[in-house]
C-alpha cells in the first residue's frame, strides 16, 4: 500500500490529533503517501441544542465510520471517549498511546480562583454539556447552576471569557494537545480522578481501520498494549452496564507493574444516588479461566517501549482487562446501578 486517506473531524483539536498520527506513520513508513480528509459529523452540524438532544451515541463518529466502511478513507482518528462500545461490522479498533491526562479541569473566568467561587456555589454558573460531569458537579457542589455548553474548545473558552459562565469543565487532554495550559495558568483546577471520574477512554486516541491485513500491518506499531488494556476494561464496564457514551457513567483503569486496577461510577442526574466500585487484579500472560478477548486480532505491540509484551502476554493482559470490566460492572449492578440507569433511560424517552 503506497497511499492512504486518514479521516477526522475538522476541529482544531481533531486535526492536531490526526496530524500526530500522520507524523508517526510517516516516520514508520517513509514511502507512504498520506492525505487527510475532513469529515463533518452530526455533532458538528447541530450546535444549538444540548448534545443529548442532537442525537444518540456516535454523534461525532457515525459519518466517519460510514466513510471508512465505504472505502472513502482508510484510517479514522477518534477521541476514544466519543466511540460507542459496539464495533461496527468489518471495522477494527486500535488504541494508541501514550494516553494523555485523563482528568477533567475546572476553568474559571478571569483571575478568580475556582476554590473562591465555590465557597458560594449557589451564586455561580458552570458550563458543560456532559451528563457525567453535570451529575458529579451536582453531587460535589449542591446548588450550583449548570448551563449547557457546546462548541469546540476555543468557542467554549470565548463563551467563558464573554461572561456567559463563571467556570466551565473541559478535558485536560484537549487543553494539553492544544497547548493552552500556559495561557490559562492561574485559572485551572485539575479535578482528581476520584473526585471527578472521567469518561471511559478519556485522554486516549482510537484508530479505526477496516478488517484488512494490509492496514493492520501499517498501524500495528502504533498500538499501545497498556493503554489498550486499561481502556478496554473501562469500555467493557460501560458496555456490560448497557450504558452509552451520553449517560452519567464513568470509569478509569490503570496498569502499574502487573496490577490492573479499575474504578467505576454510575450516578443519577441529580447527583443524589451513586454506585461507586473499584477492584484490582494481578494480570498474567497465561490464565486458562479467561477467554481470549474478542478485540484482540494480532494488532498488539508496544511501540512506546514501555516493556515490550509477547503475544501471549498481550492476550493475557487483554483477557484480564475484559474480565475485570465485566466483573466490576456486575458488582455495580448488584449494588443498584441498573435502577439508576433504568430511571435515566426512562427520563430521556
Amino acid at each position: 500500500m503506497k497511499q492512504i486517506v486518514v479521516g477526522t473531524r475538522a476541529s482544531k483539536l481533531a486535526l492536531i490529533q490526526a496530524q500526530a498520527m500522520v507524523e508517526r506513520l510517516r516516520q514508520l513508513w517513509p514511502d507512504l503517501s498520506i492525505t487527510v480528509k475532513h469529515i463533518r459529523t452530526r455533532g458538528d452540524r447541530i450546535t444549538d441544542v444540548p448534545i443529548t438532544q442532537a442525537g444518540g451515541d456516535g454523534i461525532f463518529i457515525t459519518e466517519i465510520e460510514e466513510a471508512l466502511q465505504k472505502g472513502h478513507i482508510d484510517l479514522a482518528v477518534h477521541s476514544l471517549k466519543d466511540l460507542p462500545t459496539a464495533q461496527p461490522e468489518g471495522l477494527q479498533l486500535v488504541v494508541t498511546g501514550p494516553r494523555e491526562d485523563a482528568r477533567d479541569v475546572l476553568i474559571s473566568r478571569g483571575t478568580t480562583a475556582v476554590s473562591e467561587l465555590l465557597e458560594q456555589p449557589a451564586t455561580i454558573r458552570i458550563g458543560t454539556c456532559s451528563l457525567r460531569r453535570m451529575a458529579q458537579i451536582r453531587a460535589l457542589y449542591p446548588g450550583v447552576e449548570i448551563l449547557p455548553l457546546r462548541g469546540n474548545v476555543d468557542t467554549r473558552l470565548r463563551k467563558l471569557d464573554a461572561g456567559d459562565y463563571d467556570a466551565i469543565v473541559l478535558a485536560a487532554a484537549g487543553l494539553h494537545r492544544l497547548g493552552l495550559q500556559e495561557r490559562l495558568e492561574g485559572r485551572l483546577t485539575y479535578l482528581p480522578l476520584e473526585v471527578m471520574m472521567p469518561a471511559p477512554g478519556q485522554g486516549a486516541l482510537g484508530l479505526e481501520i477496516r478488517d484488512e491485513a494490509e492496514m493492520q500491518a501499517l498501524v500495528a506499531p502504533l498500538c499501545d498494549s497498556l493503554t489498550q488494556a486499561a481502556t478496554l476494561a473501562e469500555r467493557t464496564f460501560m458496555r456490560r452496564l448497557g450504558a452509552g457514551c451520553l449517560l452519567p457513567v464513568a470509569a478509569y483503569g490503570e496498569i502499574v507493574g502487573e496490577e490492573l486496577s479499575l474504578m467505576g461510577l454510575v450516578i443519577s442526574m441529580d447527583g443524589q444516588r451513586q454506585v461507586r466500585v473499584q477492584q484490582s487484579i494481578v494480570w498474567t500472560a497465561h490464565t486458562p479461566r479467561f477467554a481470549r478477548p474478542s478485540i484482540n486480532r494480532g494488532l498488539l505491540t508496544n511501540a512506546e517501549n514501555r516493556g515490550l509484551l509477547t503475544n501471549a502476554e498481550n492476550r493475557g493482559l487483554l483477557a484480564n482487562a475484559e474480565q475485570l470490566g465485566t466483573r466490576l460492572a456486575e458488582r455495580a449492578l448488584d449494588q443498584g446501578a441498573d435502577d439508576i440507569i433504568r430511571h435515566m433511560d426512562a427520563g430521556r424517552s
